[in-house]
């Protein structure tokens, strides 16, 4: 089982902790992350630095100091792969990418200058990222309880994972188990969030956009 690396941890501390100008958007799947972050752009002109573009395009790991994304990305079916792990491994290895992952954000703004900059998402588990910046520069966003469930079934946003699950060996099965582990990793971060003194805003489907973007750009001192 993968464990979270304490080296890269303070490594990415030493150099994310100070940067006055970052901030985190945080959130489980379907929780309004990347919208919001766009709305905030657009009315502040701050960039949005997308963890998962980076994570899935940009970055390079290293095998010996990234060994859990490592496992991940070059499994033979990564997809496949997460999904047979049982629930507690399952955990384990997004809190150990975690670490790799504000690891590699580290090296990458290393030496950048200290500009206003908005990162969406990536984060399955709070209690990390809280230990690398001042939980008062995240914000975590809970949709409805029943909302992320129904998106993944009927959005069409979402479609091309649900198929990539549905191919899969057993796909209905497997399908059923990847809502099971994103409900239980969305109730991680509504959890982690709290106990970390993260900011958790709630919305609804009838919340404004631009109104709640305004409210956590204007916690965040945006």
């Amino acid at each position: 089982m993968h464990l979270a690396d304490q080296h890269l941890l303070s490594h990415a501390r030493a150099v994310l902790h100070g940067r006055a100008n970052l901030r985190w958007l945080i959130g489980g799947a379907c929780s309004g992350k990347s919208t919001i972050a766009r709305a905030i752009s657009g009315q502040t002109g701050i960039p949005v630095y997308d963890m998962d573009e980076y994570v899935f395009g940009r970055y390079t790991f290293d095998a010996a100091r990234h060994p859990a994304t490592t496992a991940w990305f070059t499994a033979e079916n990564p997809l496949g792969w997460m999904l047979s792990q049982p629930w507690e491994a399952f955990d384990a290895l997004y809190r150990a990418t975690n670490t790799e992952m504000l690891d590699l954000l580290a090296d990458d703004l290393s030496g950048r200058p200290d500009d206003p900059l908005l990162i969406d998402g990536g984060i399955s588990h709070p209690s990390v990222l809280a230990q690398v910046i001042p939980p008062e520069r995240i914000i975590c966003l809970e949709a409805p309880e029943a909302f992320p469930a129904r998106e993944w079934e009927t959005a069409a946003s979402r479609a091309e994972m649900k198929n990539a699950v549905l191919a899969l060996p057993d796909g209905g099965a497997m399908w059923l188990r990847f809502l099971d582990y994103d409900r239980r990793m969305t109730e991680t971060i509504r959890q982690e969030s709290r106990e970390a003194g993260i900011r958790v805003f709630g919305w609804d489907e009838e919340a404004a956009v631009a109104h709640l973007a305004e409210s956590v750009a204007r916690y965040l001192a945006l």
